[in-house]
């Protein structure tokens, strides 16, 4: 025959079961929402960078001489022999920096566009003589210490940016590129003089690690914010989940001390205090009716057992005198004494 052990359970508290329920199920929605506050954050900063961009380049057409872009040009082409550079000239090796004062107004302007919008890098260009070619005609950075960005007459011929395409029609790249300075976002607009026609374009980049940067910084916080919220309401649960189980614990106490025989037993103290009552004042009535009620059944059965326990008694005895009176030693000696009996009456008649 198979014995059947009994199978031990581990003891475990209905708070730390409520605590441990509730963060299975919240916890899958924290994670959901901070990935939805990780892609709606980038995508916000993303947007936010990029309408900025589109705003400076608006602003800055909208103060730039444009009369003074063409004269600036014109001059340079006729009076220097470095612009346009000369055919097969890099743009490492072509470019110089003008002494004409047109020029020094021009990245001034463009050095204070740079200033509404200080991460990023503003300059002109105009149309080259080579196929998808550009030549630059001023950048913010020429105010810069060190200098950087296009210098005058600047050939620049990319494969990987759409600048050339912004001579033509607005172009928005935010999808970040990379070329030989750095990994950029961009947008290219083109510049129109007074008739409406097309006499150049300009720029606005700005480096991706800076979007970048600005987007991690803020998923950080949000992330250290969201730590400290997820803490804060679990360990509010955990506290309200005792207050909760409180009166269950000591509910489950009073149950036990009931099951021993102690009956005398104080239930007020698990009284809901509030004007509405709950499942607790429920069961805690219940238990005051059931303590009065075992306690008298077990007041019954121990009178009914006491008189059991007499008239068993009784039956016992009455069987036990029965057996003696019937075996055959009892009839022997009740034989002997009525003999004796009769020889004692007759030896007192003699």
């Amino acid at each position: 025959m198979l014995k059947t052990e009994e199978r031990k359970k581990r003891y475990l508290s209905l708070r730390i079961k409520i605590w441990i329920a509730f963060i299975l199920i919240f916890t899958p929605v924290f994670i959901a929402s901070y990935v939805w506050f990780y892609l709606y954050t980038s995508d916000r900063v993303l947007n936010s960078v990029s309408e900025d961009l589109v705003q400076t380049v608006e602003g800055a057409l909208e103060g730039m001489d444009k009369e003074g872009f063409v004269t600036l040009y014109k001059e340079e082409r006729e009076n220097n022999p470095l612009c346009p550079p000369a055919l097969g000239v890099g743009v490492e090796d072509s470019g110089y920096y003008p002494e004409n004062p047109l020029y020094w107004e021009h990245v001034t302007w463009l050095s204070v566009v740079e200033h509404i919008e200080p991460e990023a890098n503003v300059y002109t260009y105009i149309k080259g003589d080579e196929p998808g070619e550009v030549l630059g005609i001023g950048s913010s950075g020429a105010l810069r210490d060190p200098v950087v960005g296009f210098k005058f007459c600047q050939s620049y011929t990319s494969t990987t940016s759409r600048i050339y395409e912004g001579l033509s029609h607005r172009v928005n790249v935010w999808e970040p590129y990379a070329d030989s300075y750095g990994e950029w976002i961009t947008t290219y607009t083109p510049i129109y003089d007074g008739n409406g026609e097309i006499i150049g374009a300009i720029g606005i980049d700005i480096l991706a690690s800076y979007v970048k940067d600005v987007q991690n910084g803020i998923v950080r916080n949000g992330l250290i914010a969201f730590v400290i919220a997820y803490i804060l309401i679990f360990g509010l649960v955990y506290f309200m989940s005792g207050v909760v189980t409180r009166p269950l614990i000591g509910l489950a106490t009073i149950s036990k001390e009931i099951g021993d025989g102690n009956y005398d037993q104080n239930l007020d103290t698990l009284d809901n205090l509030g004007r509405w009552e709950d499942e607790i004042d429920t069961l805690s009535d219940t238990i005051k009716i059931m303590i009065g009620k075992v306690a008298q059944r077990e007041q019954t059965l121990r009178k009914r057992v006491s008189q059991l326990e007499i008239m068993v008694d009784n039956t016992k005895r009455e069987e036990e005198v029965k057996q003696i009176v019937e075996s055959d030693f009892f009839q022997e000696l009740q034989s002997k004494a009525k003999n004796m009996r009769k020889q004692f009456k007759g030896g007192k008649d003699k």
